[in-house]
This record gives C-alpha cells, sequence and structure tokens, in this order.
C-alpha cells in the first residue's frame, strides 16, 4: 500500500490522507481517486468517494452514477 500527503493528491484539505491498495478504485461521481474514510454502502455495495460533497451528489441520485451492464 502506498500512502502520499502530496498537495497534487489532497486538492480538498490538507489533512486528508489518499491510500493506494493494489486494486484501483474511482470516486463513481467524478472519476478522482477516493479518499480514505468517505464510503457509503447502496444496495449492498461500497462505493468510495474523493470528497463528502461527490458522496453527497451520489446519495441524491444514485442511479446517475451507477454503471449497468451495458445494453445493445
Amino acid at each position: 500500500m502506498f500512502e502520499t500527503n502530496s498537495p497534487m493528491f489532497n486538492s480538498f484539505s490538507p489533512n486528508t490522507k489518499k491510500i493506494f491498495s493494489g486494486a484501483p478504485s474511482k470516486d463513481p461521481v467524478c472519476g478522482m481517486q477516493p479518499t480514505e474514510g468517505i464510503r457509503l454502502i447502496h444496495d449492498g455495495v461500497t462505493y468510495s468517494f474523493c470528497s463528502t460533497h461527490c458522496m453527497q451528489l451520489f446519495k441524491q441520485n444514485p442511479k446517475g452514477y451507477i454503471k449497468g451492464p451495458e445494453k445493445n
């Protein structure tokens, strides 16, 4: 696991830590790297977010951000 306190990764708060593990993940709202501790469980699935702002947007309209199977 790689941890960084680089200003590039901490755009929302100078005290925010970004944690990187072997599994890539993205904020479903904006596509940025999630911040440790900002998570929400929706329909049994845990979603991670870069900020509480993105988490609130997701809460308002989860279906708008959840990618389902592609339909032809």
